[in-house]
C-alpha cells in the first residue's frame, strides 16, 4: 500500500546535481520545490568530482530549507551495473537472495564483498524466473553518501536512475498500453528503457552529451567547456536538405557537427532495438519518448523522428503530479525533463512504484542493524532479569540438577568446538573458490575486449587511401620509450624477442619487461597494412596524413577512445608510434606489390589486457 510522506529526493548525475521537495495530497504528491546546479567538469578534471558535488549539495540544501532531512538518493545509471539473470522457480524468498547472492558473483566484475547489490523480481517465462540485478561498487556508493551526510542530510534510501525512471513514467501515463522506449540522453551516458506489458529491458551507450560536446571541440578546435557552452546557448540539430541554410554560418557548422554526433546516437539505438527484438523477444515500440539534459537541443525529437521512423514525445514526469504555487513553471517547463529521476525516487519511497531497488551505503546499513538489535536487547534483558530471579529461587533446591545441565552444557561446548572446527576448513575452501571465481570472471569480463578494439580501429580509420591487414598484441610494450624500427623482413629489430608465444598458442609480439612486471599483460597493438601509393614523393604524405588521423580520432581525452594517445605527443614523436617499409628497399624479403608501401603503427592501450588465450597465474 502506498505511503505518501513528505519527501526529499536528490539525483547526482554526471553533470548536474537535483534536488526536490515533495509533499502528500490524497491522490499522491505536490512537487512543492525544487532547484538543480551544474557541475560541468572537463574531463581532465574528474578528479574533483567529489568536491564540486559536495558544494552544490550544500547549495541546494540551503537553497530548499531542508538541514537535517532524511532524503532519497539517486545514482547515475553509468555508475551501476544492471544484468538480467534467469533463475528456476524457489520456494522461499531465502532461496531466492542466496541464489541471486551467487550470480551476482558471477555477473559482476568485481569480488562480492566490494560491491553493494539489490535485484527486483520480474516475469516467469519457460518455467524460469526472470530478475533484474542491480549493483554498485561499495566505495563509490560510500563516498556518495558522504557528500550527503556531510551536508546535514541522512540517507533513507538509495536508487539508481534507472528504475526511478521507469517508475515516474508508469505514474505519470497511467493509460500507456503500447510498447513504448524511454530515452533518457544524460551527459556521459544515454539510458534505453523497453517499457511493454510484462516485460522490461534497459541498456546504456556512451553516446551522450559529453560525446557531443567532445565532438564540437574537436571539429571547432574548442575546450571543453567552450564546446558545452556553446552547445548550450547555439546548439540545434540539423534535420539535412538545407534545414539549416537561413542560419548564421558558424550556427550552421555546430548544427552539423550535433548531427553528425547525434547519428551515432541514432544507430545505437536502432541497434539495440534489434537486440530487444532478436533476443529478448520483444515487441518493436510503437512510440519514444525522451528526457534528460541532451533532450534539450533544438530538434532532437525531430531528428530521432526522421532517422528512427518513431513517433517522438517529450517525457513529462509531472504528468499526474501537482505543482506548488512557489515554483516559477516557467523555468519548471523547461526543467521538467531532467526531473524524472528524482520523481521516481519519491514514488518508489513511497512503495507506489513497481520497481523498490534500494543500494544501502554502509553506515546506512550498520543504522538500520542497530535499530533491529535494539528490541532484541531489550527482550533478552528482560529474559535475563527473569531468568537471574528464577535461577535465584530454585539454586537451594535444585543444586544437583543444575550441576548435571553444566554436565550437558559442556557435552555441547564440545560438540560446538567441533562444528566451528569444521566450518574453519570449509571457510579456507570457500576463500581459494572465490580466488578461482575471481579468475574467472576476469576472463569473463574481457571477453569482448579485442572485438571492441577491432570495431572501434575499423569505425574511425576507413580511407580510401590505405589498408590494415594485420593486428598483433604487444606485451610489456612501453610506447613513449620505445622508437619502432622494422627491418627489410617486416620484423623490429629493436625490441622484438619472438613472434609466437607458444604460451597463449596465438601469435603475441612479446618485449621485454621491466622486474617490476608481476604478470605478462597487453598494453599496445601493433596494427600493419599498405598505403596506395601515387608517386616516390607521396609516402611523407601518406604518413603524416596517418599521424593526424591516429592523432586527432583517437586521443586519450575522447569519451569514447579505447587508446593512450595524447595527440601532442604523437605530433611531437611519431618515430614512436609510426613506421613505414618501403616496397623497393624490402625486395627478395616480402611481397608489397610495387603501387604500395607497408606500414607498421603502434596503438597503445588505454587498460591493459590478459595475454589472449593465457589463464591468470594462480598463487
Amino acid at each position: 500500500m502506498a505511503e505518501y510522506k513528505t519527501t526529499v529526493a536528490l539525483e547526482i548525475g554526471a553533470q548536474s546535481v537535483t534536488m526536490a521537495v515533495f509533499t502528500p495530497t490524497s491522490k499522491g504528491f505536490v512537487l512543492s520545490r525544487y532547484a538543480r546546479k551544474d557541475i560541468l567538469l572537463d574531463p581532465v578534471e574528474e578528479g574533483m568530482r567529489i568536491d564540486y558535488v559536495s558544494h552544490a549539495v550544500g547549495e541546494l540544501v540551503k537553497e530548499l530549507r531542508v538541514r537535517g532531512k532524511d532524503v532519497r538518493d539517486v545514482v547515475s545509471g553509468q555508475k551501476v551495473f544492471m544484468r538480467f539473470i534467469k533463475l528456476p522457480e524457489l520456494d522461499t524468498v531465502d532461496d531466492m537472495a542466496e541464489q541471486v547472492g551467487y550470480e551476482a558473483q558471477q555477473h559482476i566484475p568485481f569480488p562480492l564483498q566490494d560491491i553493494v547489490f539489490d535485484y527486483q523480481l520480474l516475469g516467469v517465462e519457460d518455467g524460469e524466473r526472470e530478475v533484474l540485478l542491480v549493483a554498485i561498487k561499495k566505495d563509490e556508493l560510500d563516498d556518495l553518501n558522504g557528500q550527503v551526510e556531510a551536508n546535514t542530510l541522512r540517507t533513507r534510501s538509495v536508487d539508481c536512475s534507472i528504475t526511478s525512471l521507469y517508475n515516474a513514467f508508469k505514474a505519470a501515463y497511467p493509460d500507456e498500453t503500447e510498447p513504448v522506449m524511454l530515452l533518457d540522453i544524460g551527459a556521459k551516458t544515454t539510458d534505453i528503457l523497453f517499457i511493454e506489458e510484462g516485460r522490461f529491458f534497459t541498456r546504456s551507450v556512451t553516446a551522450a552529451g559529453a560525446f557531443v560536446t567532445n565532438s564540437i571541440a574537436r571539429e571547432l578546435n574548442l575546450s571543453f567547456r567552450e564546446a558545452e557552452q556553446l552547445k548550450i546557448e547555439q546548439g540545434v540539430v540539423s534535420l539535412g536538405n538545407g534545414h539549416t541554410d537561413t542560419l548564421p554560418e558558424e550556427q550552421a557548422n555546430l548544427a552539423s557537427v550535433i548531427r553528425n554526433a547525434m547519428t551515432r546516437l541514432s544507430s545505437e539505438v536502432q541497434r539495440t532495438i534489434n537486440h530487444y527484438r532478436a533476443q529478448y523477444r520483444g515487441t518493436q515500440p510503437a512510440k519514444m519518448y525522451v528526457c534528460g539534459g541532451g533532450a534539450r537541443l533544438a530538434y532532437i525529437t525531430d531528428f530521432l523522428h526522421n532517422s528512427l521512423d518513431l513517433p517522438v514525445e517529450v517525457f513529462n514526469p509531472l504528468g499526474s503530479m501537482g505543482v506548488g504555487s512557489k515554483v516559477n513553471k516557467e523555468v519548471l517547463a523547461a526543467d521538467a525533463l531532467c526531473l524524472g529521476p528524482v520523481v521516481g525516487a519519491a514514488i518508489t519511497g513511497a512503495k507506489a512504484g513497481a520497481f523498490q531497488i534500494d543500494l544501502v551505503p554502509t553506515s546506512v546499513g550498520k543504522d538500520r542493524a542497530e535499530k533491529k538489535l535494539i528490541p532484541k536487547v531489550v527482550a533478552a534483558g528482560f529474559i535475563a532479569l527473569v531468568g537471574a530471579a528464577f535461577c535465584a529461587y530454585a539454586t537451594d533446591k535444585k543444586a544437583k540438577e543444575a550441576e548435571g545441565e553444566l554436565h550437558r552444557a559442556a557435552i555441547h561446548i564440545e560438540q560446538v568446538d567441533s562444528i566451528h572446527s569444521i566450518m574453519e576448513r570449509n571457510r579456507e575452501k570457500y576463500d581459494r573458490s572465490l580466488d578461482d571465481i575471481k579468475r574467472y570472471s576476469a576472463l569473463y569480463a574481457a571477453r569482448n575486449a579485442y572485438p571492441d578494439l577491432l570495431i572501434q580501429i575499423a569505425q574511425k580509420t576507413t580511407s580510401p587511401t590505405f589498408w590494415i591487414t594485420d593486428m598483433d598484441p604487444l606485451v610489456g610494450y612501453d610506447a613513449v620509450n620505445t622508437t619502432l624500427n622494422v627491418g627489410p623482413d617486416g620484423t623490429d629489430r629493436h625490441v622484438l624477442l619472438d613472434t609466437r608465444d607458444t604460451r597463449a598458442g596465438s601469435m603475441v609480439r612479446s618485449f621485454e619487461m621491466t622486474e617490476r612486471a608481476k604478470a605478462p599483460q597487453v598494453t599496445a597493438l601493433l596494427v600493419s597494412g599498405y598505403f596506395y601509393k601515387k608517386s616516390k614523393e607521396d609516402q611523407g604524405k601518406q604518413l603524416q596524413r596517418l599521424n593526424e588521423l591516429v592523432a586527432s580520432k583517437f586521443d586519450e581525452r575522447s569519451a569514447d577512445s579505447l587508446f593512450l594517445f595524447d595527440s601532442k605527443s604523437v605530433q611531437n614523436t611519431g618515430g614512436h608510434y609510426f613506421v613505414v617499409q618501403d616496397a623497393e628497399k624490402s625486395k627478395g624479403h616480402n611481397l608489397i606489390p610495387e603501387y604500395a608501401d607497408k606500414f607498421y603503427m603502434v596503438m597503445p592501450l588505454k587498460k591493459p589486457l590478459p595475454v589472449p588465450g593465457e589463464m591468470p597465474v594462480k598463487k
